[in-house]
């Protein structure tokens, strides 16, 4: 028994990658009523956060988000998404976010993005990406917000 423990490989550690992420994200939504009916441009917005994953399940990524809107006022949300990874570079995302001030609503989160890899350590996104939110205190009654929008941003591995 000794001799078997003895000669056994040394197991590897799995290793957690972190990446920062910041993103720009501007587009169309629809949903609302009054001064807010049919289709029309959404607030541009920044998403500043993390994504991280295991190595051993590197197309497999979690990630974090605070989210600002911007103009004409301003709100604070965040998200969380499940990234999925094809290949090298599409990036497949599913995940809820939510608005927390001033008023609260809630909602998923959905898209696609293309990440150019400069260096090893650098991309850049580029993709749609869509929300839908369905439960909150500034959604009208019986109503469903949508976003469409396109999002811009970087991504930095440590």
């Amino acid at each position: 028994m000794a001799l078997v423990t003895c000669a056994a490989p040394a197991a590897n550690a799995q290793e957690a990658v972190i990446a920062a992420a910041a993103d720009v994200m501007s587009g169309v939504e629809g949903g609302g009523v009054g001064h807010a009916a049919g289709v029309r441009r959404m607030r541009t917005t920044l998403r500043l956060g993390a994504e991280g994953y295991v190595d051993e399940f590197p197309h497999d990524v979690l990630g974090l988000a605070a989210i600002i809107e911007l103009e004409p006022t301003a709100s604070i949300g965040a998200d969380l998404r499940y990234i999925r990874l094809l290949g090298e570079s599409f990036a497949f995302h599913v995940g809820a976010i939510g608005i927390i001030a001033p008023t609260h609503m809630i909602g998923a989160s959905f898209g696609v993005a293309y990440r150019l890899a400069i260096g090893e350590s650098f991309k850049l996104n580029l993709g749609p990406t869509g929300n839908v939110y369905f439960l909150g205190a500034d959604l009208p009654d019986d109503r469903v917000l949508w976003q469409g929008m396109v999002q811009v941003g970087a991504l930095v591995e440590f």
